[in-house]
């Protein structure tokens, strides 16, 4: 989080220039936030991760509602609502209920052990909840948060122990639908038949625009990169510090540089890991995996639509893109996640004391 600073800096001093905006006040907000959030996740890690089972429907509540309200009252951006606007922020209620979700489904999959196999009244109430913000989010609309979401809470409910017939007929149904909405817009037909070399002409030089100049971000910065400043297609690209951040990264910082990204968020994904192995009970099993699952598919989708191995889709870089809402639940994850640790140090300490007075 402190390195994103610098890197939202120098990939959009720039283009907040040609928007009119103060690259210094981009910067000013950046700081601002990134130490809001480490006091979060400072705050967090010393909350005991059992507490949240008990605020758990209440989040999923304020969640729903919120996804409501940003229908009615959200900022729109580029044809979509995703943001309410708080003033001196926005906030984005769709990554409320990424954090909602997780917390909630650990706690009631916890609570319901074998149940969870019975599809009316153990797994039916999961499907529920993914099918009610899936709905809300198709709306805003936002397609890649769906993808993240419903990922998610599958991967929770297979790890869960849900039944693999239920888990594979979700995903038959949810994909055949997914299919007819992501075929319902115009703009996403496009990306798909771009992404398939189905284009050519005015059309192809439009949709390509994006991921020709990440990968000339990221091809142009060779092995060592252009140094910090030194990127070149921040001037192009749009979204220069939010989904597009990790090419310009690439660029400045080259293959050395996101090969360091690609490690620390594989650390965090092995560290969740290792964790989830040691966890003190089957809630802090879950609530790991589920946030180490979130924060490592976010990154791999963000990274693979930044080197075109998928079709183009808006998912910011976990940490390190400019943004409020993400960076803050993504803190709180992780300071969930640390507090589990410091149990399951606890217990590891504690373990070898209890061995020694049984014999």
């Amino acid at each position: 989080m402190l390195f994103s600073i610098a890197f939202v800096y120098s990939a959009g001093i720039y283009f907040a220039q040609l928007k009119g905006m103060n690259p210094t006040t981009l910067l000013l907000a950046q700081t601002i936030k990134v130490m809001i959030a480490i006091v979060i996740l400072i705050g967090v890690s010393r909350f005991n991760y059992k507490y949240w089972a008990k605020f758990s429907i209440l989040f999923m509540l304020i969640s729903f509602i919120s996804l409501i309200l940003v229908l009615v009252i959200g900022v729109e951006v580029g044809g979509a609502k995703r943001w309410i606007s708080l003033g001196f922020t926005q906030f984005q209620p769709s990554e409320l209920a990424k954090f909602s979700l997780i917390l909630h489904f650990g706690t009631l999959i916890s609570r319901k052990k074998e149940e969870i196999k019975n599809f009316k009244y153990g797994y039916f109430p999961f499907i529920l909840w993914l099918a009610l913000f899936s709905v809300l989010i198709a709306l805003e609309p936002n397609f890649s948060m769906i993808i993240l979401l419903f990922g998610t809470g599958i991967f929770m409910l297979f790890i869960g122990n849900a039944s693999m017939k239920h888990i594979l007929s979700t995903i038959g149904v949810v994909g055949l639908i997914g299919s007819v909405y992501a075929l319902s817009a115009t703009y996403r037909i496009d990306r798909f038949k771009y992404f398939l070399g189905m284009l050519e002409g005015k059309e192809l030089e439009r949709l390509s625009y994006q991921v020709d100049n990440s990968l000339l971000a990221i091809g142009s910065g060779g092995f060592f990169g252009l140094g910090p400043g030194g990127s070149h297609q921040n001037l192009m690209l749009s979204e220069p510090y939010t989904d597009f951040l990790f090419s310009i990264i690439g660029e400045e910082y080259g293959f050395i540089g996101l090969t360091i990204i690609a490690i620390a968020f594989s650390i965090i994904l092995w560290r969740g890991l290792y964790l989830a192995k040691r966890a003190p009970d089957q809630e802090s099993f879950l609530f790991i995996s589920g946030i180490s699952f979130a924060i490592f598919v976010s990154f791999l989708i963000n990274s693979f639509v930044n080197t075109a191995l998928i079709p183009t889709t808006g998912v910011p870089l976990p940490f390190l893109s400019y943004g409020g809402t993400a960076i803050f639940f993504n803190a709180a994850m992780i300071g969930i996640v640390l507090n589990i640790s410091i149990q399951v140090s606890k217990n590891a300490k504690q373990t070898p004391n209890n061995t020694k007075n049984q014999t």
